[in-house]
């Protein structure tokens, strides 16, 4: 097969005779244009094309002293190649984990005077945690590049950037391998110690020379799916043995102890001590992921900043030898957990201790230079969930509940057994309600509670009422139990606190947007009630500034209910006609909205959605939550739910006086695909359909319900029964199919694509493929994403216009304008196919 240039169609114009008449040409050149230059990618109208900017507001990071703010912008959200090891998910080139946030830039805004640095000689790269040091003049993070990843600095007095050391980290088994010293003199960093060998990852554009020959085992693995076999193991090693390291802001690198499996390492505040998890790799062959998530086979140990180990703090039981066992009397095996550091102490270790029968913890303590025996800190009644710690007046601990619930309660560390107040930060939160405690660095450089007073915490949050979310600051008095409101966004404008600049919480920082106007930073004073624009974010389609959206309910049987954005174009006018309606089904959220859905938000668009075709004079509903296929919902059950949702939409917008019946058609991507199919076999209501990237058939992915029981040979039935393609001769309508010819997933292989065409183009039914070399499940290449928009425009087009004429009116009295018009006679639209 040749290397694939532009983009690939293949089209059934006028049934299978002509379509045997292609095949020859498509088997020599698989998907190579039966019409056109496969060279040549096409671009939308200018409208259309706008909607391949992305929406992307940098996100924020305050440093510690409130005057500078470090802009990261966004990058794209996962590597090119991942990895799954034990349930790690990481790119196996930088061993960093794959749902880190990666950036793509960074620029510094001073809050006070405006001024922006855009620093330079940070080479290409993708930024990852980036940390302030204590102080607010350094920011350190992560520049993972496609080899691998390193430790980089940015000093905000000179205005210059370094790297930290030449030596490779290694993220492995930990989301962030490096820590700052509390005092800001420099870090401590998990640097590779191994190189696996060299990840390819599969090529874009595979050439296969020579005969391609792949064998099997032909056998079944005789290893437990929970358990490692020795392939895993040596893999899991290799990736996770790392050495720890100091790294001065000068770039001196010396290395701590020796090479170990690390899972953890916390610096003490007074950056002389550390307290390092190692797992024991001779329980890794009985090793699960909760397991490792959950530390349960690591030794914990306190090491000097030369690595010499100064107290084992907990070693798991099970790591003892079985002659050890032996020889030793029986005792009730000692759980310890959440090790944590005391805040505010130079080197004290507290953590939670109890038996395996016991249903309650005490806390223990441990101080520098670990020579005595732990004390007792404090009992408790219940599971330690973790301490945080504020001032030395002011702590909170978090205990687990059997329900899975969380309990707070405010004591002093000076005296944690006195006074324990049970506060109720969390117990009021109405449904979609959120609420989030506020931290800052202390004195010593670390992270705590901030307190007001040695009484009060700082809470910003989200407050949910009658179906509206308004953000807000509040303070929350430990001793009272009680909130006072600090301040609260308005209408017309959704606007959240990013950070508290100040002491008594009245000076923060914000991130204002409103319906039509993208999301800005600005530094809020309530002291002198003053407000300052800190970001100056343009429009990112114009052409979208008079498009009318509203959000649309439909109600189903079964009491379901249906909603979607509604969007009308500009120049609607009902007395000019019905519309063409495009229905997009499973609109995903925007990637920033975190689920705060509210009128005041600005309307964030996706060249993916159905919404770029407001501009072809259709409506578009972007429908957020049609039944997909679940482990719940499958089958008959299925296309019911979906056949009823369908009826219900199409019905209200026809009888609103929107929708053509004769032009509604609908799209989806992924299972919204499937979804396509599913109604296009089981309804009449749609025209046409356009299905990207959809699942077709799952008996080509035997595992797609799982294995066991749950596979292709056990169940057959769930596998056909949930394959649309088996409904591909009651399709009705046309369809196009589009597939990313490098997409890799589990159901959805470009193949899935290919079959369905083939199979309802030997149906005689009317469908178009249009594959797109360079892409996987998600288009990201511009000229891909832009080819795609064309072909949907092109394909819409042919089923939509012309488009509808002014509708005659009669004498019907203005107050009965919205009764439902009498039928018009039929209009035989040319065929798209002649």
């Amino acid at each position: 097969m040749g290397n694939r240039i532009g983009f690939s169609e293949v089209i059934n114009t006028a049934g299978s005779l002509l379509f045997k008449a292609i095949l020859f040409g498509f088997a020599l050149s698989m998907f190579h244009s039966a019409n056109a230059n496969a060279s040549d990618y096409k671009q939308p109208s200018d409208a259309i094309s706008e909607f391949v900017n992305e929406y992307s507001v940098p996100d924020a990071l305050v440093d510690p002293k409130g005057r500078w703010m470090a802009l990261l912008e966004n990058g794209p959200s996962q590597p090119a190649v991942t990895k799954s090891i034990l349930g790690i998910e990481f790119n196996p080139l930088s061993t960093l984990h794959s749902d880190i946030p990666r950036y793509a830039h960074v620029s510094f805004k001073h809050i006070d005077t405006g001024a922006v640095i855009r620093p330079r000689g940070i080479p290409e790269g993708k930024i990852l945690h980036p940390s302030w040091s204590a102080s607010g003049r350094h920011l350190a993070f992560i520049l993972e590049t496609e080899q691998a990843a390193h430790l980089w600095v940015f000093d905000i007095k000179q205005k210059k950037s370094r790297i930290l050391s030449q030596f490779p980290l290694n993220g492995f088994t930990q989301k962030k391998p490096f820590e700052w010293l509390a005092d800001g003199s420099g870090l401590i960093a998990n640097i590779k110690v191994t190189r696996p060998s060299v990840y390819q990852a599969s090529k874009r554009t595979p050439s296969i020379q020579a005969p391609l020959v792949v064998s099997s085992t032909a056998g079944i693995a005789s290893v437990n799916e929970i358990q490692f076999g020795p392939v895993q193991q040596d893999e899991f090693k290799s990736y996770a043995l790392a050495q720890l390291y100091k790294l001065s802001l000068q770039g001196n690198a010396v290395a701590i102890g020796q090479p170990a499996y690390f899972s953890d390492f916390k610096v003490s505040p007074d950056a002389t001590n550390l307290l390092v998890a190692m797992m024991d790799i001779g329980t890794l062959s009985k090793m699960q992921k909760d397991d490792f998530i959950e530390q349960r086979n690591s030794v914990w140990q306190i090491w000097g900043m030369r690595g010499v180990p100064l107290y084992e703090v907990y070693r798991p039981q099970h790591t003892l030898q079985n002659t050890d066992r032996l020889s030793q009397p029986f005792v009730q095996p000692t759980m310890k957990r959440a090790f944590k550091w005391r805040a505010d102490k130079g080197a004290t270790l507290v953590w939670a201790e109890s038996s395996d029968s016991d249903e309650n913890e005490s806390l223990y303590s441990i101080s520098a230079p670990f020579k005595r025996a732990p004390r007792l800190y404090a009992d408790t009644e219940g599971r330690v969930s973790q301490i945080l710690w504020g001032d030395n007046q002011l702590a909170v601990l978090v205990m687990n509940e059997t329900n899975g619930q969380k309990t707070y309660y405010a004591f002093s560390p000076l005296t944690p057994d006195r006074s324990r107040v049970k506060l109720q930060l969390f117990d009021d939160l109405k449904p979609g309600a959120k609420r989030e405690l506020i931290f800052t660095k202390n004195d010593l450089g670390v992270d705590v509670l901030k307190v007001a007073g040695g009484r009060y915490l700082f809470v910003k949050g989200v407050n949910h009422d009658n179906g509206q979310v308004t953000p807000y600051l509040s303070r929350f008095d430990a001793k009272g139990n009680l909130f006072t409101s600090i301040w609260q966004s308005s209408a017309p404008y959704f606007e959240q606190v990013i950070d508290v600049i100040s002491e008594d919480g009245m000076r923060f920082v914000t991130r204002k947007e409103s319906k039509d106007n993208p999301a800005n930073y600005f530094s809020r004073n309530l002291t002198f009630d003053t407000i300052e624009q800190l970001t100056r974010n343009t429009h990112p389609y114009p052409s979208m500034r008079s498009i009318s959206k509203e959000l649309m309910s439909f109600n189903v049987s079964g009491g379901r209910v249906i909603d979607g954005d509604f969007y009308l174009p500009n120049d609607f006018d009902p007395s000019n006609g019905r519309l063409p309606v495009l229905i997009w089904f499973n609109s995903q959220e925007p990637e920033n909205s975190k689920g705060l859905r509210s009128p005041y938000r600005f309307n964030q668009q996706d060249a993916l959605s159905g919404v770029p075709f407001v501009h072809e004079g259709y409506a578009v509903l972007n429908i957020h939550n049609l039944p997909v296929l679940s482990e719940k919902l499958q089958g008959e059950e299925l296309t019911k739910q979906l056949r009823d949702s369908a009826q219900a939409i199409v019905s209200t917008l026809i009888a609103q006086g929107i929708a053509d019946k004769e032009k509604i058609a609908i799209g989806g991507h992924g299972l919204g695909a499937t979804n396509v199919v599913n109604l296009l076999a089981s309804t009449d209501l749609f025209v046409t359909g356009i299905a990207r990237s959809g699942a077709y058939n799952f008996t080509l992915t035997p595992f797609a319900f799982g294995k066991g029981s749950n596979s292709l040979w056990q169940n057959q039935s769930k596998y056909l029964n949930n394959s649309v393609i088996f409904k591909a001769d009651k399709v009705t309508g046309s369809l196009l199919l589009v597939h990313g010819y490098q997409d890799r997933g589990e159901a959805s292989f470009p193949v899935q694509s290919e079959r369905l065409f083939s199979a309802m183009n030997d149906l005689g039914k009317s469908v178009k493929l249009v594959m797109l070399p360079q892409s996987g499940h998600i288009y990201a290449e511009n000229d891909e994403v832009l080819h795609m928009l064309y072909e949907q425009s092109t394909w819409l087009k042919l089923h939509f216009e012309p488009l509808p004429t002014v509708e005659e009116t009669d004498s019907v009295p203005e107050i009965l304008r919205f009764e439902l018009p009498e039928p018009q006679q039929e209009f035989q639209y040319p065929s798209p196919w002649n």
